[in-house]
C-alpha cells in the first residue's frame, strides 16, 4: 500500500465490509456447495471455473453456469440447503481480521456488513467467529428475494446505519463492491487478499488498494482527523 499524501483521503464516520473474501476466507465451504448442487443436478463441476463465483450474488452466478430464468428458483433453493447443512461451517477469519476490528472499534467510526450472502448465514458465521459485537448492522440477501443485488444490500445498510454516504467507506475484494461504492458515493477500498486480484480492483475504480488488515488498520486510522 503507498500512503496517501497528506488531505488526499478523508477518515470514514462508518465503514462498510464486504463478507467473503473481505473478512473470512469462505471459499471451502462455497464452493463446496456449489459443487453438491451441480452434481445433484447432473452438471459438470470445475472448481477452477466455480472460485470465479466467490462473492458475486448467487443469482448472477448460476446464470453464468447456464441456469436459466426458469431454473433459478430451484437451484437457488438447492444450493442453500447444501449450505446450510454443510458450506456455512466451512469458513475462518483471515489472519488479522480481529485486531482490525478492534482498532476499528477504539475510534468513533462505526462498522457494519454488507453482503451477498444471505443475511441469516452472514450473522450465523459473524456470532460463530465471535465477531458479530463489532457491527452495528449486519445487512445481506432477504429471506424472500427483495434484496439480492449488491447496490441494493448497500443502500440498505446505509439506510440502517443512518450516516452519510458521503463520510462512508466501503471495503471489499470485487469488482461489485467497487461498484457499489460508488453508486452511493462511498470511498472505495479493495482487499487483495480475498478472490478479486489487485487488476479487478483497479479496473473497477477502486480508490485505494490493501494488501493486509494492518495495513487497512493504518490507512483508516491515519485519515481520521486526530490524526493528521
Amino acid at each position: 500500500m503507498t500512503p496517501p499524501a497528506p488531505g488526499t483521503l478523508t477518515g470514514p464516520s462508518m465503514v462498510l465490509f464486504d463478507l467473503d473474501g473481505t473478512l473470512i476466507d469462505s471459499a471451502d465451504g462455497i464452493l463446496w456447495s456449489f459443487g453438491a448442487t451441480l452434481r445433484e443436478l447432473g452438471r459438470p463441476v470445475d472448481d477452477a471455473v466455480l472460485r470465479a463465483f466467490i462473492g458475486p450474488p448467487l443469482d448472477y452466478s448460476f446464470s453464468q453456469l447456464g441456469f436459466g430464468p426458469d431454473e433459478m428458483a430451484d437451484v437457488l433453493t438447492r444450493y442453500r440447503v447444501h449450505y446450510r447443512d454443510e458450506g456455512v461451517h466451512r469458513c475462518r477469519l483471515y489472519d488479522g481480521v480481529t485486531r482490525l476490528l478492534e482498532s476499528i472499534a477504539d475510534t468513533p467510526v462505526s462498522m457494519g456488513v454488507a453482503t451477498a450472502k444471505r443475511v441469516d448465514f452472514a450473522n450465523q458465521i459473524l456470532e460463530d467467529l465471535a465477531i458479530d459485537g463489532f457491527f452495528r448492522v449486519v445487512s445481506g440477501a432477504s429471506l424472500d428475494g427483495q434484496l439480492t443485488s449488491k447496490d441494493v444490500i448497500v443502500a440498505d445498510a446505509l439506510a440502517r446505519m443512518d450516516r452519510d454516504p458521503a463520510g462512508g467507506w466501503l471495503v471489499g475484494d470485487r469488482r461489485f463492491d467497487i461498484a457499489a461504492a460508488k453508486s452511493h458515493g462511498l470511498t472505495s477500498i479493495g482487499v487483495t487478499w480475498g478472490y478479486g486480484s489487485a487488476d479487478e480492483l483497479r479496473q473497477a475504480g477502486a480508490d485505494w488498494l490493501v494488501d493486509q488488515p494492518s495495513a487497512l488498520a493504518t490507512l483508516l486510522i491515519g485519515a481520521l482527523p486526530h490524526n493528521p
